[in-house]
């Protein structure tokens, strides 16, 4: 009987950097390379593909750890949405057309995939992503609770291979998305998304995961600016250029949101956002076609 393989083609690590929302910057994700794979490894995860932010960096680490899991990837900035870059040999800068982006990953025989390409509120290549050259879209991201983006994206997926990731900003949120695929090693893998013979699932991060993770970020965050977090990353490099006298702030803030409602209130209040944002762009996509 043919071994089933079980991925998760969308994850990060701290050196995915910062996100800007409004005022706030924040660290992407706290979680180091090393958690990656201890979690993927208790999983039974057959791939793991690493894909921060405009960086490589954090899969290279990963590698050091397990080789034979670790793919290589980046979701990288176009300036028509993110792409997801897998089985890379470099990095992809980003800023390029979406096209010229999909010919740099496919120049390294990468593969190359749309991620959430209907979200409401992160970038993405919307109905662009049947008229570009991608092997696969992700039809299931665990991170959109509104229920609509991963509707679209499966009913508007045509002649791609169907993939599920579980964009996982947190150790504890790896593999809440996932690809099956025939086989077990990663050039399985890759045959199965080139031959589109994937099947996806999982399950939508819940509100408990955005609680524990807001109040993780912030937690690692005043660790890092106490300095017992000695990790050459990003987020630590962002901090060292900080003043000391606003890094007494920073440390107050996050130790307060940490230990705080805010985690829980801010959570709940951008989950209606985010969910009010879905429901705009499954209507706009309706009456597009209606």
């Amino acid at each position: 009987m043919q071994e089933i393989g079980v991925g998760d083609i969308h994850t990060h690590t701290m050196y995915s950097g910062f996100t800007n929302y409004k005022f706030l910057s924040f660290p992407d994700s706290v979680t180091t390379p090393r958690t990656s794979i201890k979690v993927a490894e208790k999983m039974g995860l057959g791939v793991l593909c690493i894909t921060d932010h405009n960086t490589i960096k954090g899969a290279l680490v990963a590698q050091k750890f397990n080789k034979d899991i670790v793919v290589i990837g980046e979701e990288i900035s176009s300036n028509e949405g993110e792409i997801l870059g897998l089985f890379l040999q470099e990095q992809v800068e980003p800023g390029l057309s979406a096209e010229e982006t999909i010919e740099q990953i496919h120049s390294q025989d990468g593969i190359a995939v749309a991620p959430h390409p209907y979200s409401g509120y992160c970038s993405c290549v919307g109905t662009k992503m049947n008229t570009l050259k991608f092997d696969g879209i992700e039809v299931f991201n665990s991170l959109h609770r509104d229920g609509y983006s991963n509707a679209l994206a499966f009913k508007n997926c045509n002649g791609h291979a169907k993939l599920g990731g579980s964009d996982a900003h947190a150790s504890f949120m790896i593999g809440n998305g996932y690809t099956l695929f025939d086989g077990s090693s990663q050039e399985d893998f890759r045959t199965a998304i080139k031959n589109r013979q994937t099947l996806h699932g999982g399950r939508v991060a819940s509100i408990k995961d955005f609680v524990y993770y807001g109040a993780r970020v912030a937690f690692e965050s005043s660790k890092t600016i106490l300095k017992f977090n000695d990790v050459d990353c990003p987020m630590s490099a962002e901090i060292s250029k900080v003043r000391n006298s606003r890094k007494l702030s920073y440390l107050l803030g996050s130790l307060v949101y940490a230990f705080s409602p805010l985690p829980v209130i801010c959570t709940l209040l951008g989950d209606r956002v985010l969910k009010h944002k879905g429901r705009r762009v499954w209507k706009e996509q309706q009456d597009r076609y209606l």
